[in-house]
């Protein structure tokens, strides 16, 4: 109990992955859903606030940390766990070459943004079989959001929350206020007594675009090159490749001390508490990275973290105390690089067991008796054994 990120209940387990809900994620939610209903001038339905704060991001951050992992497991890397918590997600999944693999790493890091793709394509889709085109403005609010028609003269259709009144026939506006569903309109008129068209969005075309819209902005929001978002997890890949893990990591980690300390400038402007746990835990995440890369050398290193145990002398005078349990973060951490340790040593056995065999075929049929695929092995085998 004594480590936060602890505090979190099973759901449920899906496609062989446990679905765990943190216990301040409810919370986080509850605070939201109390400021927007609470707020001056609020127009907010409870029930909408409630379906649009806690279970459509839900649903969308969820299925977003699934495209991490069946991204992890097309690579041939595993994937079992998934924490929502009030950040948003997080999804555990090793990648199968471990440090030397930069490819399954960027291909992981891009499944979730991915499955946003998809499900603003599919949204989109719906919308415009229906003449309606999605709002892209990602600072729009969302409980108002306007949606345009193509069919009908390119008017601005609205949800229950706005009255807007068009000029028959045509996409000239003649009044447009904000109010509260069932309560009398402020303009104290009918559509008739005004003399227009009003533009109100059928429910399930005002949900949908609602589902577009959150799924657009947490594809933006991901896409940043900040490290630990997947776009910095993108751009850490991409360097990696055209160089070494460790400037990938190095760069990444930088832009996200960056766009961390943004984030807080932000949230003090505007007065955001949700930045401002995006902006620590990004500094934080790319502080830890930075330091385990300085501490590891690569990915063998030891991790002094936990301290020398064993090299101290055995004091039957002193009462020992029990181990602390690492936290979360730390065990997370831990996990990631003894999966990464174990396929690295399984993929080395293997290799040396093929080596063994193609020497074996050298000695007995002559070198030219191997494949251009099998000389290809060796040489790549021969190239790391030099370089060990």
């Amino acid at each position: 109990m004594r480590d936060p990120m602890n505090w979190a209940v099973p759901l449920f387990r899906a496609f062989g992955v446990r679905v765990r809900l943190h216990l301040l994620y409810p919370i986080f939610a509850l605070g939201l859903i109390m400021r927007t209903v609470a707020s001056e001038g609020n127009v907010v339905s409870l029930l909408d606030a409630v379906l649009l704060i806690a279970f459509v991001p839900f649903g969308v951050i969820l299925c977003h940390e699934f495209g991490h992992i069946f991204a992890g497991r097309s690579v041939g890397g595993d994937g079992e766990e998934i924490l929502m918590w009030p950040l948003g997600g997080l999804a555990f999944v090793s990648s199968p070459g471990g440090m030397r693999d930069w490819k399954a790493h960027t291909v992981i890091a891009a499944g979730g943004p991915l499955v946003n793709v998809v499900i603003c394509f599919a949204a989109a889709v719906l919308l415009a079989g229906a003449g309606f085109l999605p709002t892209v403005n990602p600072i729009a609010n969302p409980f108002v959001l306007d949606v345009k028609s193509y069919r009908d003269h390119g008017r601005l259709y609205t949800s229950e929350y706005v009255e807007r009144y068009y000029k028959p026939g045509t996409a000239e506006v003649i009044s447009s206020i904000v109010v509260k569903p069932g309560e009398v309109s402020p303009l104290g008129k009918s559509a008739e007594q005004v003399g227009g068209e009003r533009a109100l969005a059928p429910t399930w075309v005002t949900w949908t675009n609602r589902v577009f819209w959150v799924s657009w902005v947490l594809l933006l929001f991901n896409l940043l090159p900040a490290f630990p978002l997947d776009g910095g997890q993108i751009l850490q890949g991409l360097i990696w490749w055209r160089s070494d893990y460790s400037r990938g990591t190095t760069v990444a980690c930088t832009s996200g001390y960056v766009v961390g300390v943004l984030f807080l400038v932000l949230s003090v402007g505007f007065n955001e508490a949700s930045l401002m746990g995006l902006g620590l835990f990004m500094l934080f995440q790319s502080w830890v990275t930075l330091r385990r890369l300085e501490m590891d050398s690569g990915e063998f290193g030891y991790d002094y973290s936990g301290g020398y145990a064993g090299t101290l002398a055995d004091d039957d005078d002193e009462p020992k105390k029990p181990p602390r349990k690492p936290g979360f973060i730390k065990r997370w951490v831990q996990a990631r690089a003894a999966r990464r340790l174990q396929r690295e040593t399984d993929e080395r056995t293997r290799d040396d067991e093929r080596m063994d065999q193609l020497l074996d075929k050298i000695a007995h049929q002559g070198k030219q008796a191997l494949t251009a695929e099998e000389n290809a092995f060796m040489q790549r085998v021969s190239q790391r054994y030099r370089k060990q």
